[in-house]
């Protein structure tokens, strides 16, 4: 299996999902699983699996290829240097804390190809019955892994560049890199069927080589003690937790806020995550005269999700195009009730939540509103959301993924 990310070396949801489904996988019969990540630390430790690091694997020569394009993970080049020495600065972020660059660099596109040249020395050593590839960043390493062994292929499609756009187009060297992964693949892992229809029409991927396994709820870690702010006394909280980019819509949750507080005096909006937009988003809060009813955190972690999580009377996910969107389950899982847009995978499997466009910030202003006013309500969307949330579990999206080995192997 080749990923990016594992915790505890991880930026975003992709990793958290890769630790959740081995966790599984590995207690089913006859599965043996090595997972291969680019960087990480020097040990690896009490882990389920076996782990590689390629780039401490000492094998032939490899020849790296140097690629001038330059892409940060998630935004321009430009942009995630100004924001994380933004959050550098401001003491928010430090080096140790930014995985995101140790996992991903300035020089995406370039470290894509280095990775794909260590694997191949990797497979050169050991035999192995599957690849399997999350995201794009790994399907050059999976391609020529999969020919140099000549063993089948799985691509598991968490994101593609058009959700990471909110639908205004691609990367090219990104949307090559997708539709060659997708098109070499055997079989094809959607994590929704928004995921799945995207890949239809925007990569004219074959609908039935698309599987769709979906996310199971996440670890999200102990309740921690937290001191609330003196605002928590006599106001209720509304949370926003996400990158700051037009995918995530943090512009239609200021917009939402500006509706909400003509109804409901006593509430302070926080909004947790940076990103290109963060200093966009602050000027507009500005603008409408909202800036004493809204917290900027910035770039969080995981011990602050859980505070922020646990402190959120209303969690909000406005999302514009998200493929899945693990942040609900951190929430419902805290005793928040939630908000999301019917843009996002996981709105097709959760229930207990309230589901609104994310343009209708008309509907989302009265969701949250009578959430906040209404206490029986407030208190059935917990109970009802913790219930449905604990139903979903890994074991039955391991099962799947290995199923599909199994196909792909007796075919061969």
């Amino acid at each position: 299996m080749l990923g990016w990310e594992f915790p505890p070396f991880f930026a975003g949801g992709a990793g958290i999902v890769c630790y959740e489904l081995t966790k599984e996988m590995v207690k089913i019969d006859d599965v043996d699983l090595t997972y291969v990540m680019p960087f990480g630390p020097d040990e690896v430790a009490n882990q389920h699996l076996r782990i590689l690091i390629a780039n401490k694997f000492r094998g032939k020569k490899i020849n790296f290829k140097k690629v001038p394009s330059l892409l940060g993970a998630y935004m321009t080049e430009e942009s995630y240097k100004e924001n994380r020495q933004r959050l550098i600065d401001s003491g928010k972020l430090t080096m140790a804390d930014d995985n995101t660059l140790n996992l991903y660099g300035i020089n995406l596109i370039e470290e894509v190809y280095n990775f794909a040249g260590r694997v191949s020395t990797i497979v050169d050593d050991e035999e192995f019955d599957v690849v399997h590839a999350h995201d794009w960043t790994t399907f050059p390493a999976a391609i020529q892994a999969s020919e140099q062994m000549k063993k089948p292929l799985i691509v598991h499609m968490h994101i593609t560049g058009f959700d990471k756009s909110g639908g205004n187009g691609v990367d090219p060297h990104i949307y090559a890199i997708e539709k060659e992964g997708m098109e070499k693949a055997d079989k094809i892992i959607a994590i929704s069927e928004k995921v799945k229809r995207g890949l239809v029409k925007n990569y004219g991927i074959n609908p039935s080589k698309i599987e769709i396994v979906y996310h199971a709820k996440v670890d999200v870690g102990p309740d921690t003690n937290f001191d609330f702010p003196k605002f928590k006394s006599k106001n209720k909280v509304v949370l926003y937790a996400g990158r700051m980019t037009m995918q995530k819509g943090p512009e239609y949750f200021i917009d939402v806020a500006k509706k909400v507080v003509n109804f409901y005096k006593n509430v302070i909006f926080i909004m947790i995550g940076s990103g290109d937009q963060m200093n966009q988003m602050i000027r507009k809060t500005a603008e409408m005269g909202l800036q004493d009813k809204f917290l900027f955190h910035g770039f969080y972690s995981r011990d602050d999700a859980n505070k922020f999580f646990s402190m959120a009377d209303v969690f909000v996910m406005p999302s514009v195009s998200e493929p899945f969107g693990l942040v609900p389950f951190e929430a419902i899982s805290k005793n928040t009730p939630s908000i999301i847009s019917k843009q996002s995978g996981v709105s097709e499997i959760l229930n207990n939540v309230f589901k609104v466009d994310f343009w209708d910030i008309d509907k989302m202003a009265n969701q949250i509103v009578s959430l906040l006013k209404y206490n029986e309500l407030h208190n059935t969307m917990k109970k009802e959301g913790l219930d449905e949330l604990n139903k979903l579990t890994w074991d039955e999206p391991a099962r799947r993924c290995v199923d599909i080995y199994k196909e792909l192997t007796r075919k061969r």
